[in-house]
Parts: structure tokens; sequence; C-alpha cells
């Protein structure tokens, strides 16, 4: 590691900052970041959010603003800034004590600010933290000539542990306050072979991380997206800066940077706690409260880097902002990468510098190698958001009333194919109850299903029949009915098209998947959903095709010759409905049936031919969004497969350099 880099995180780890006093190390982010990021805030709770929009570096994309309390929907970001906001959490307070009481001479009563192991404190040098400036005290115990024989063997409780400063009882009582914060007395030192040590390690180290890899980012051409650091407050406490920090920011994916148990010396069980060692790599997180796409895409990173690893099992959730991202909002895919720490929670925490620099290495090259293409729905592939590449395969035998099971929709959600789509709106409507087919027959029983009348078309009958509308106006309304049904069924000829086009494009990426059995699985299945899509895409040329058929037999009644000075009903093969007896009787007399009823049949028949016309014309859209969502897994099962043929051939991915612009102090 360089020396200029050295300083720096030297001087992160000594500025005190125990939980709920993190200011001073914030100063310091604000500082060292605002140079590279186009956005620098803090929040009420303290945490600093530093954003660096690559997606307008050079190219323009107005990136989302960073720590606002109204965030947009996470496809309209992505849409609007045209990559992926990734975001790096790193917490910046450390343990420490806090004052309790002062006694009458003078002594401060202390309790643990996180996880202090009070077997660690007698004996100690800290640091008092007053309004007025710094106090240096010590911890105090008895020394062991004075100490019962029995006791020697026991930990002193914290609540009986006291903190001497060495001044009279006024003295203190006029500089110390309660709830005044307490750090341990010691610094940063080198030592051995590459090796650190130091209090607060967890987790400035990981401060020092987030800041330089957005400045590795910065200079980097070659990075597009989004990043935003994180630097949290308050995790040694229950990760409540990430809380608020994953809510506020919302990313498109996000890792958690801290400290992990190394188990490389004496009284540590390698088969309880793994195998994890100081100089061997950075460490990747695996287990429920990883995103297992993100787990992949770290371990390729640092394939592809040549960045040794080393992996650790995480069976629960863990004790660090991971936990917390992972669950915001509607749920964020998260990744953890750490370094190994010797003895955690001590004043003489111990890593290994040569592991600090392999995880900057990792996490820049997790950056650039995103690609908005990927989701990280776990089992999905394809754009974020969830379309799978790989659709479910239901067995016929499954399906208790025979009914075809449709494939999963461009958004994620399960819907029904476009024929049953078509039925099911028009049976809705009307009342009735039909079973979606694959013959192409819905609408026809959909018709005869008729039940009840629609009260509009009714009333249109009634007003027709009392001389209140023309026939011509009628007429009118039923060619243009017609029309609309003739143009819904040219576009769904198309449609079919589309899906015949589909089957073929999907062929062709079965025979691409030759190289591995997994790939030609998936192009097969990929195949069978095209099938789906152009059969719904028939049903719905064949429903428009009975919606024409319905429209011509609704305009055959107004061929009919009509009695001089009477107005015909529109889509009315008989007279009854709204005629006075003088008109029923006139109507007999030239010969033409009344027959009461037949008027709110005429408009049932209207509404219905309306109401497969908006049904096939819904089947239509459904069958293009189908094929959109078609071409965007082809264009991913390319990816795919190319990548496995690169594994196959042993041939290693692109190395990206980062290079540093400053030149080495010593």
């Amino acid at each position: 590691m360089k020396n200029k880099y050295v300083r720096f995180l030297q001087r992160i780890v000594e500025t005190p900052s125990p939980t709920g006093c993190e200011v001073p190390v914030a100063d310091i982010v604000r500082a060292r970041l605002t140079r590279v990021a186009d956005e620098v805030r803090t929040d009420t709770m303290g945490s600093v959010h530093a954003a660096y929009l690559g997606s307008r570096h050079p190219h323009g994309a107005e990136g989302p603003h960073v720590g606002t309390q109204a965030r947009p929907a996470m496809a309209t970001r992505r849409e609007a800034a045209g990559a992926l906001t990734f975001m790096l959490a790193a917490h910046m307070d450390e343990i420490g004590l806090m004052v309790t009481y002062i006694s009458d001479e003078g002594f401060l009563s202390i309790a643990a600010i996180g996880g202090v192991d009070p077997a660690i404190l007698p004996g100690m040098r800290v640091d008092v933290h007053t309004a007025t400036g710094v106090a240096r005290g010590v911890v105090g115990r008895k020394p062991i000539h004075l100490i019962d024989p029995d006791d020697r063997k026991s930990v002193t409780p914290l609540d009986k542990l006291v903190i001497d400063l060495g001044m009279s009882a006024k003295q203190v009582k006029k500089k110390v306050r309660v709830g005044d914060a307490i750090t341990f007395g010691v610094g940063f030192e080198r030592f051995g072979d590459d090796m650190a040590v130091s209090r607060a390690f967890d987790d400035k180290v990981g401060v020092f991380i987030a800041c330089r890899v957005m400045e590795n980012l910065a200079r980097n051409e070659e990075y597009k997206g989004n990043f935003v650091a994180a630097i949290t407050v308050q995790e040694e406490i229950g990760t409540r800066g990430a809380m608020t920090s994953a809510h506020a920011i919302f990313p498109d994916v996000a890792l958690a940077f801290d400290v992990t148990h190394a188990t490389d010396y004496p009284g540590i069980d390698k088969s309880k706690y793994g195998d994890i060692r100081c100089g061997k790599g950075p460490v990747i997180a695996r287990g429920p409260n990883i995103n297992p796409v993100v787990f992949d895409r770290l371990v390729s990173a640092a394939q592809a880097e040549g960045i040794a690893y080393q992996l650790e099992a995480e069976p629960a959730v863990t004790g660090t902002d991971a936990r917390a991202i992972q669950v915001a909002r509607g749920g964020i895919p998260t990744g953890l990468v750490s370094i190994p720490l010797r003895y955690m929670h001590t004043p003489t925490e111990v890593i290994n510098l040569s592991d600090v620099e392999g995880a900057v290495r990792l996490i820049t090259r997790f950056a650039l190698d995103l690609d908005e293409a990927e989701g990280f729905v776990p089992g999905y592939y394809g754009p974020p958001g969830g379309a799978p590449a790989v659709a479910c395969d239901f067995d016929e035998d499954d399906d208790d009333e025979g009914e075809e099971e449709s494939a999963p929709s461009t958004d994620g959600k399960e819907s029904a194919n476009a024929s049953g789509a078509a039925t099911d709106a028009a049976s809705s409507s009307a009342g009735g109850d039909a079973k979606a087919t694959s013959d192409g027959e819905q609408a026809p029983q959909a018709q005869a299903s008729q039940a009840q009348p629609a009260q509009a078309g009714a009333s249109d009958a009634t007003q027709a029949a009392s001389g209140q509308q023309p026939a011509e106006a009628a007429a009118q309304t039923g060619a243009q009915q017609a029309s609309g049904a003739q143009s819904t069924a040219q576009q769904a000829q198309p449609a079919a098209q589309a899906g015949a086009a589909q089957t073929a494009v999907a062929q062709a990426t079965v025979q691409q998947g030759a190289v591995s059995q997994a790939t030609a699985q998936q192009g097969a299945q990929q195949a069978a959903v095209a099938q789906q899509n152009a059969v719904a895409a028939q049903n719905a040329a064949q429903q428009m095709a009975a919606a024409q058929q319905a429209a011509q037999q609704a305009q055959q009644p107004l061929q009919q010759q009509v009695m001089p000075g009477m107005q015909v009903q529109p889509h009315a093969g008989q007279m009854g409905v709204g005629m006075s007896a003088a008109q029923q009787a006139a109507a007999a007399q030239h010969g033409m049936p009344v027959q009461p009823g037949m008027g709110q049949q005429a408009a049932q028949q209207q509404a219905a031919a309306a109401q497969q016309a908006a049904a096939a014309q819904q089947a239509a859209q459904q069958a293009a969004a189908q094929q959109q969502a078609q071409k965007r897994r082809n264009v991913v099962a390319e990816r795919l497969a190319a990548a496995r043929r690169k594994r196959a051939a042993s041939i290693p991915a692109p190395v990206v350099t980062i290079e540093s612009t400053e030149e080495d102090e010593d």
C-alpha cells in the first residue's frame, strides 16, 4: 500500500467516532469525497451519502439524486439514468464507553457503547471527549495484592470499574458531563509482515475502502453507472444508519463492507468458525443474507482480476449493515465483502494491508462489470424486474381441469395466456364464467351465455324504438363497430406471424446452446414459450373474426324493409319494445312481426360485439409485449452462452487495470 494511503487510513482510525458521535470522521469523509463526487449529502442520522454519477460522465444522462426522502420507482430511475445505481455501505462508528456517573471523589462510572469486553479494560488508557477537549484517563482496578484470592480469577463487571482523570473532584465535575463519550487511548501502528494494529479498524477500514473505490471509478472512463458511497452511523448498536440510508438511496444493488473474524491464531475452532486467514485476500460471504446473483458476480470479479479471495458461510442474518440493506423497502439485492481481522472489539485489532488493497480492487471490478441487462432475482435472468430466461414447464397431468398453464408475463407476474385473457374480459363484463379453451371457441360461447343486458345498449334501443334516434345514426354506429373489429383482426394477424418468428428465434437459440447441455435445455424451454405465444395470437385472430361476424350480423336487420314513418332499432330484427299500441297494430297490418323483448336482445348483441373487439385488442397488445420479452431473453441467453464458451476454452476475462494518477509519496 502506498504511503499516502497508509497516512489516510491512519487518520481515519485515529479520529474518534464512538457510536452517536461520528461527526469528526464524517468531516474527513466529506472533505475527501467532495473532490470526486457529484453530490455529497448528510442525513439527519449523520450518515454521509456521496454520489458519483458515471452515467453522465461523459454521456450526459442525469443520474438519481441521493439522500432525498421521496424516491422514484426503481424502473423509472433506471430508464432515466440509463444505468444501475450501486451502493457501497461501510459504517464509521466505533465501540467505546460512556460516562454514567461522577462520584464525589471525581471518579467516573461507565457503560459500554457497543460490544465492549470488560476483561480488557483494567489498566487501559482512555480518552474522555468533553465539550472543552479531550481528557486522558485510566481505567483503575485494585492491585492483585488487595484482591481476595477467590476474586482474582473473576472478571470485574463493567459497572464496578471507574476511570481516574487525575484531577480533583471539582475540576472533573467542571470539565466532564454525564453522557460524554470515551474511546481507547491507542492509535495506528504498522508491524510484522505488512500487518497493522489499531483500534477501530471495525469498520473505519471500510470507510477507507469506500473512498478509494469512488476515486478509482471517477478516474476510470469505462464506468458508466451510478455509485453511492454510504458511510453509515450507529452500526455497533443495531445497523441503524444502514436502515435509513438504504431506504433513502434505494439502490438497484448494494454491497456492505465490514471486517470479519480471522481464525488463524490459537484458540479458534475452525470447524465451527471456518478457516479465515489474514493476508489471504478479502472474504466474500455466502448465505441467506446474501443475494446469490451478487455473490456469483463477486466471485467472477475476483477471478477475472486475479484477486485471491476467501469464502465465509453465514447461515443466518449477519451482524453487518447487510442485514438492514437487504430488507429495505421491497428488498435490495445485497452482497457482503469483508477483510480478516484478529482480536475484534479490542484496542489491538490487527489486519493485513494486502487484504485491504485486494478489497479495493475487487469492489472496483465488481462495479465496472455491472450490467443493467442482467437482473438480480434469484433463479431468473434478464433485465432487472424479473423476466425469466427459463420458463417453468408444467406437466399436463397437474392441471385438474385440463386448462392450459400460462407462461410468465414480461413483468415477472403470473398472467393468463392471450386467449384466456380475451375470454375472461368478455365473460366478466357480462357476468359469465366461460372457461378458456385452446380451439378459439371462446367468443361464440361468451356471446351465447349473455344473461343480463348492457344498460347503455338497452337505453339506445329504447330511444330508437320511440323515435328519438335516427336509423341512419344507428346504422353508422354499427358500421364503425364492424370497421373497428376488422381493424383489430388485421392487427392480430401480424401477432400470429410474430409468434411464428419467435419460434424460429427460440429454435436458433437452442442450436446455439449446443455448446453446453444447460444452454440447450434453456433454448428448448424458450421455444415452448414462443409456441404458446403463437397459439395465443392465433386464438386472438379467431376471436377477431368472430367479433367481425357478430358485427355484420348486427347490421342485417337494417336491410329489412322499414314501414313508412316508422324508425327501426339498430341491430333489432323484431319490433315491440317502446312502441305504442297504434304502432304495433300498424306494423301487424303491414305483415311485420311484433315480439316484445327483442330490443333488449339486440342491445345485448351490440354490447357483446364491442366487448369482443376490446378483448381482442388487449390480446394483440399482450402478444406484442410477449414478443419484446422474448427478444430480451434471447439477448441474455446469447450472453450466457458466450460466457460459457469462454470458460470452456479457458480464455481469461479481460483485466481492467486500475491505476492511480497520483505519485507515490515517501
